[in-house]
C-alpha cells in the first residue's frame, strides 16, 4: 500500500502551501545545485575555521580531552548547519560575518551530538575514521562530547552581539536542544515498536533532526533581524527539511556510504521510514523476519541477517518510496520560504535543503 504523506498532508499541507504556482516556480528556478552548494559549503568552512581553532585554545591542556576535541573539530564535516545559519542571516540583509559566531556554536553542538550518538549507537567509525569513544574509551568519549556544550556557549558569549541578543540565542539553543533530546527519546522508544507508523516516524524525526536545523535557521534569522512570523516560517522550513534529510540519511545507511558500517541502522534496530514502508508491504514471512532481526541484540546479528533486511527493503521498494517522500517534503518545506524576502540567500536556503535530500554521501 502506498502510504500517503500523512503528517504534512490534508489540512496541514493546505495551510503551509499558500501559492502552489509560486512554489512550483520557486522550485523550478533552482538550476543544478550540487556544485553551487558545495562551493558555498567550502566557503563557510574557510570562514568558520578560525572560530573553531580559537575554541581549541579554551580547552584545558590535558589529554585525551584536548586531543579528542581537536580530532573532532578537524575531522571534517559538511558544515550544512553553519551554512543554513549564515544564509538565514543574509536573508534579511545582514552581512554574513555577523552570523559566524553562532555558526561555530552550532558546529560545536553538532560535534556534541555526533560524539554521543556514536556511543549510544555503538558505532566504531565516523567520517571513515575511528569514532571518539573507540579511540579513547566510553568514559573519555562522554567527557569529550560534553566539552562541546560550553564551547558553544562561549562562542555566543564572546560574539559582538547585544546582550539581549546573546540571551535570546542561548535560550534558543536550549529550547531546540530539549526538542532534540525529546526526539532522541522517541527514537529510542520506537526501537521495540513493531507497529510503527509514518506518523510515529515523522514526529520523532521532526524533533530529533528538524529541531537541529531549526536551531541554525532561526538563530540566523534572529541575528538578521527577522520578525516573529518570519522566524516561524524559517522554523517550519527547517523542521521539514530535517525530516527529508533524515530520510535520505537512512537510505544512505543501507549501502554504507556515510563513513559508517553498512546497515548500521539495521544493527541498531532503528525504525526508519523504510521499515515502516516494508512492514506495510511485505509478505507475512518477510514482515516477521524484518522485526525479528531488528529486535535482536546488535552483537547477535550476522551480516547475512542485515542483508536479509536489505533484501526485504529491495523487494518492497522501500528506498524508492522513501526517496520520493523526501522529495515531497522538500516541496512542502519550500512553501515556507514563499513569503520571505526575495534575496539570493532565499534561493541558497532552498538549494541547501534540496542538497540535503539528494546527497549521495
Amino acid at each position: 500500500m502506498e502510504h500517503p504523506f500523512a503528517a504534512v498532508g490534508g489540512e496541514a499541507q493546505a495551510s503551509a502551501r499558500t501559492d502552489d504556482d509560486g512554489q512550483a516556480a520557486l522550485l523550478a528556478s533552482i538550476r543544478p545545485i550540487d556544485k553551487d552548494v558545495e562551493e558555498f559549503l567550502l566557503d563557510i568552512d574557510r570562514r568558520i575555521e578560525p572560530h573553531l581553532k580559537r575554541a581549541l585554545a579554551r580547552v584545558p591542556n590535558v589529554n585525551p580531552l584536548q586531543r579528542g576535541v581537536a580530532h573532532q573539530i578537524t575531522s571534517g564535516g559538511k558544515r550544512i548547519r553553519a551554512a543554513l545559519c549564515v544564509a538565514s542571516c543574509e536573508l534579511f540583509g545582514s552581512p554574513y560575518y555577523r552570523s559566524l559566531n553562532l555558526a561555530s556554536a552550532i558546529e560545536h553542538m553538532q560535534n556534541f551530538t555526533l560524539v554521543h550518538d556514536d556511543i549510544a549507537d555503538g558505532d566504531t567509525h565516523r567520517r571513515a575514521q575511528e569514532s571518539i569513544w573507540k579511540q579513547f574509551g566510553v568514559p573519555h568519549g562522554i567527557n569529550i562530547g560534553d566539552a562541546f556544550v560550553p564551547l558553544a556557549a562561549l562562542a555566543i558569549i564572546q560574539a559582538p552581539y547585544a546582550a539581549s541578543l546573546k540571551v535570546r540565542l542561548i535560550e534558543m539553543l536550549a529550547e531546540f536542544g530539549l526538542e532534540m533530546a525529546e526526539g532522541q527519546t522517541l527514537d529510542l522508544n520506537l526501537r521495540r515498536n513493531d507497529d510503527v507508523t509514518f506518523e510515529d516516524y515523522f514526529a520523532c524525526t521532526r524533533k530529533k533532526t528538524g529541531a537541529f536545523l531549526a536551531m541554525a535557521t532561526v538563530g540566523g534569522g534572529l541575528i538578521g533581524g527577522a520578525t516573529d512570523e518570519q522566524l516561524e516560517q524559517l522554523r517550519e522550513f527547517a523542521f521539514l527539511a530535517g525530516v527529508a534529510f533524515q530520510i535520505k540519511d537512512d537510505i544512505l545507511d543501507i549501502d554504507g556510504t556515510k563513513g559508517r558500517a553498512r546497515g548500521s541502522d539495521i544493527l541498531e534496530g532503528k525504525r526508519t521510514l523504510m521499515v515502516v514502508h516494508a512492514a506495510e508491504n511485505a509478505t507475512p514471512d518477510d514482515r516477521e523476519a524484518l522485526f525479528r532481526i531488528l529486535n535482536m541484540n546488535r552483537l547477535a546479528k550476522s551480516r547475512g541477517e542485515v542483508d536479509r533486511v536489505r533484501e526485504i527493503f529491495r523487494r518492497t521498494g522501500a528506498a524508492e518510496h522513501s526517496a520520493a517522500t523526501a522529495e515531497r517534503i522538500i516541496e512542502e518545506a519550500a512553501g515556507h520560504l514563499m513569503t520571505l524576502p526575495e534575496t539570493d540567500a532565499k534561493y541558497r536556503l532552498l538549494r541547501l535543503a534540496r542538497y540535503l535530500s539528494k546527497r549521495m554521501h
